[in-house]
Order: C-alpha cells, then structure tokens, then sequence
C-alpha cells in the first residue's frame, strides 16, 4: 500500500505515516501507536527504523514483590550499569494493559528489553519491537517458548531432582511437595524431577502428600496446614519456592513441631530470608547473577551484530543447611 492510501485509513497526514514508518520525532504517543496499528492491519511490514535508540534497558515484570523478582531487579540493575546504560522497570500489574505497557516501551526505543516471568506476550507487540529492531530477552520464563525468542531458564528439573535425592539419602520415605500452578513451566519441570527421584526409589508420591498452590505465602501456609494436620503426616516438606518454606515453618510452629527434629523441609530459589530462618533453610539455589548478566550480554551482542546464544538454560546447585535431619524412626 502507499503511504497516502496509509494515511486516508489512519485519518493523518501523509507526513505523519511517513515520520512513523522512519521513527522520526514530533508525533504524539497516542498518535503513533494508531498508525502502527494501520500500517500492521493492513501487511505494511516495512522496518520502522528508529533515528534515537535510548541509552536504556527496560526490564518488565508482572509484579514486583519480596519473591525472587526482588533479585532480578537488583541483579539486572546492576548488570546494565556495568554495561553503561541506565534501567527502567516496567510494572504490568501497576494498571495499564500489557498491550498499553509494551506500546509504552517501543515509543521509548531502547537499547533491549529484559522480560522476566511474562505468561504471554502479544503478538503483535512481538511484532512491533521487531519491526523496530529492538532486541527482547525472555528471563525467567514460565510458560513454553518458541524457538525464535531468546531466553534464559534454570534448570529447575535437575534442581528439583538433587533435593529429592538428598531427602531420600536422609532417610525421609514419606515426602509432601507443596507445588505451584500446575500449567506452569517452572512447575512441570520441579514436580517432573521430584517423581523421577522419588520413583528411582520406590517413593510413595500419592496424591494426599501434593498440593497445589499459587506459591504466594498465605497459599504456602493452607498447603502446609493441610500437610501437617493429617494424622500420617510427612516427615518432609518439599516446598516450591523460599516463601511457601518460610510459611511451613509457620505451620509447624504452631503446631509445636520442631524445625528439623520433627519436620525437615526444603525450599527453591534460595532468597532472603532463607539463610536468616531458624535453623538456616536448606534449598536450591537460583543463579539470578549469571541469568541477569547473560541476558544483558545477550542484548548488547545482538545490538552489536555479534553471534550470541539465543537460548540458555543455567545449572541449579543445592545449599544444605540445618533445616534437614534424618526422621526420628531412623
């Protein structure tokens, strides 16, 4: 299509399109979004190459809480500082529409995109910060991915594999599992390495021992009660992540039980509080340094035309700490 017929469609000036297409400046946001939207709508896919690129990062997370995206921000912010750029953080839950937030984002053109821990990007702002050239990283990632993206994940089954194990090796024969939701990423990958370690060893895995939970800490504390209050209660708590193990520990002090002597539990990210509790919460450490550092590397590489590892998938180590001893039948 030319640009007059753009222009009729959009209600602009033949001058407004043509200053989009370019990403020229002197048109209000409001304005330009329209006409990206036309120029999309109607297969006009020419590059809308940008004649600025901020000298920023944009890290965008659906929340932000004292849950492991607390680690990311730091880690990130950090990372592109020693790059020599400055961070903007994007809030989706904050009230704009994710379509709204990523619109934001692009008349912004920066440097990258971090995403951390996004369900689901549109595609048609998939599309528009390609068409600008702007690079994306998907960090954290929570739901399948295709293979165009770049990401970088954790390796959350072997993770999930080696404290099983550990639990076993210390005699626990009757293990709960306090899980996240059951359609995400993160959690088919821990649930899938914990039944491979608890079948290798003829583990009970029956249902009473699971439960399903969002992984906010109130979610923890019910899924604990529920665990705790049975009369053949587990000798051991597989908790999902660092926050549901800190609400087990409220669970069992209530209920006069001692923290390991009674129950040993396990955590999974490896974030505050968990070298402070009493004892020490042993858990499985996320590396949120090397995927911050990685994910900034490889958005200056791509800016740079430089080959980059379009996918990574970073190693998970266990921290052993007082919170697991061996069941007192053993």
């Amino acid at each position: 299509m030319k640009v007059s017929e753009i222009a009729e469609l959009a209600g602009v000036s033949a001058s407004t399109v043509s200053k989009v297409i370019n990403g020229r400046a002197g048109i209000a946001a409001e304005t330009r979004r329209h006409v990206e939207e036309v120029l999309e709508e109607n297969g006009y896919f020419k590059p809308l190459v940008s004649t600025k690129v901020s000298h920023t990062i944009e890290l965008v997370l659906d929340h932000i809480d004292s849950d492991c995206t607390t680690a990311f921000t730091k880690e990130v912010s950090y990372w592109v500082q020693q790059a020599g750029f400055a961070l903007t953080v994007t809030q989706l839950e904050a009230g704009l529409s994710i379509e709204h937030c990523f619109r934001n984002i692009i008349d912004r053109n920066p440097m990258g995109v971090v995403i951390h821990q996004i369900t689901q990007i549109p595609e048609a702002e998939k599309k528009l910060l390609k068409s600008r050239n702007i690079p994306y990283v998907i960090l954290n990632p929570v739901t399948p991915l295709d293979d165009k993206a770049m990401w970088v994940s954790f390796d959350r089954w072997t993770g999930a594999f080696q404290i099983t194990q550990y639990l076993i090796s210390m005699g626990h024969r009757r293990i709960g599992i306090i899980n996240g939701p059951a359609d995400a990423q993160a959690t088919i990958s821990r649930y899938g390495g914990f039944l491979t370690a608890a079948h290798h060893e003829d583990i009970d895995t029956s249902d009473e021992l699971e439960e399903t939970t969002d992984l906010s800490p109130q979610s923890g504390y019910e899924a604990a009660c529920h665990l705790l209050d049975r009369s053949d209660r587990p000798t051991a708590i597989f908790a999902c992540n660092d926050q549901v193990a800190t609400a087990v520990y409220r669970a069992a002090h209530e209920r006069g039980l001692s923290i390991p002597d009674d129950l040993s539990v396990v955590g999974f990210e490896d974030i505050f509080p968990a070298n402070y509790l009493d004892p020490p919460l042993t858990t499985v450490h996320q590396p949120f340094n090397s995927a911050s550092r990685k994910a900034i590397e490889m958005i200056i590489d791509q800016r740079r035309n430089r080959k980059t590892e379009n996918h990574v998938v970073l190693p998970m180590t266990i921290v052993k700490r007082g919170s697991v001893m061996r069941p007192k039948e053993h």
